[in-house]
């Protein structure tokens, strides 16, 4: 479903003004139902949860000299949207996340201290954004970043990648979700480092992926722990002489699903990124990964999310100018890898996420507007 800006610019317009409410813009109609609206809000690299009746954002975004936390909501249908600025003062506070369960919203982020070194930050609110509270959470004189957090029941875990003063090692930390309690443990010692932590929890198990060098080239690396932090182990999923970055998994039925973006060549400086793929037995046994793209333009930051006997994917992919959004999705299995460009306007587009939730795919990012980065959300039906 590419776009088609000839013969649809004219139809966009009439209905433009009868359906979309006033704080959006409709920029864009597309052959399918996907439907993008920029949002009165501008910030970096937003995050974002579908619960309930409601969407819940989380972003950074500079106030002058520094990075603050900014949250907003807005009712699936569009409407509503509703942003506030969280945090304030000195220090930039970056790479925020959250987790919606219940009735309140759990987020983390990374922040310098006065010694540069940069420390892990949690907060909770209401899920009516009332009562934000904020906590520094480490002070050790190491640096931290790319905290990751996922709640279930009435605990909160955490991952990031930790200096050890040498090279860079993945912790977990877990709390209550009354905010006491905070344990933190770092889970690697080898002398390379490791970046870009990722976790899932299902059951009694904690199931994770980050990339790590190994001397000369980053590889994909998976662990596994118990829930309540024993029996860890990792694992090299991968050995080829090309750097690899940003996995995300999934696990879903006695699977774990992955993706990354890799480059094709050995020199990263000479290479384009690709999009790959790979899947395996809860257990750890059956790796299979698969390359699936191979045109010469970089491809970034894919995301993945496993909806019955699909899994689908989103990321960044430049034109030769601009960064656009790009989607697929396959069986289970692998077969029937169906790539999309599903934008095309001259401003690039940066660090897409999806939720898709009943019968439809929800999505965000931010667009490169010079002064200014707009923050994007789009719509669509969920199809085979």
């Amino acid at each position: 479903m590419k776009i088609e800006m000839a013969r649809m610019a004219k139809w966009c317009s009439r209905i433009f003004f009868q359906t979309i409410f006033v704080f959006f813009i409709l920029s864009l109609c597309f052959a399918s139902d996907l439907t993008l609206l920029r949002t009165p809000s501008t910030g970096y690299q937003p995050q974002f949860q579908v619960s309930g009746n409601k969407i819940y954002y989380v972003w950074h975004e500079y106030d002058g000299p520094f990075r603050q936390i900014f949250t907003a909501e807005m009712n699936r249908d569009g409407t509503g949207w509703k942003a506030e600025k969280r945090t304030s003062g000195q220090f930039d506070k970056v790479f925020p996340q959250l987790h919606v369960a219940g009735s309140k919203i759990y987020y983390v982020w990374q922040q310098p201290d006065a010694t540069k070194n940069r420390q892990i930050w949690t907060a909770e609110m209401n899920i009516d954004g009332t009562e934000w509270k904020h906590v520094q959470r480490t002070n050790t004189p190491v640096d931290k970043q790319f905290p990751q957090l996922q709640v279930v029941g009435n605990r909160v875990y955490h991952a990031w990648n930790e200096s050890d003063g040498k090279r860079r090692q993945i912790w977990t930390a877990e709390m209550n979700i009354d905010g006491t309690g905070w344990n933190a443990t770092r889970r690697t010692s080898t002398s390379f480092d490791k970046f870009e932590p990722q976790l899932q929890v299902i059951e009694d198990k904690i199931y994770f992926v980050w990339r790590e060098s190994d001397g000369a080239h980053y590889q994909i690396w998976t662990g596994l722990m118990s829930r309540d932090g024993t029996g860890w182990q990792a694992f090299k999923r991968t050995t080829t002489p090309f750097d690899k970055h940003n996995p995300q998994l999934e696990v879903q039925g006695g699977k774990i699903y992955l993706t990354w973006h890799e480059a094709d060549r050995p020199d990263w400086r000479k290479a384009k990124y690709q999009i790959w793929t790979a899947g395996m037995n809860i257990d750890g046994t059956g790796w299979q990964a698969i390359q699936r793209t191979k045109t010469p333009f970089d491809k970034y930051t894919p995301q993945l999310q496993v909806v019955g006997d699909r899994i689908h994917y989103v990321w960044e992919e430049s034109d030769g100018k601009y960064r656009q959004i790009w989607t697929a999705a396959t069986n289970k299995d692998g077969a029937g890898w169906n790539p999309e460009k599903r934008t095309a306007s001259r401003y690039g587009k940066y660090d897409p996420q999806f939720h898709i939730f009943g019968n439809k795919i929800h999505y965000v990012w931010h667009e490169n507007h010079g002064p200014i980065e707009p923050i994007w959300v789009a719509v669509e039906t969920l199809t085979n």
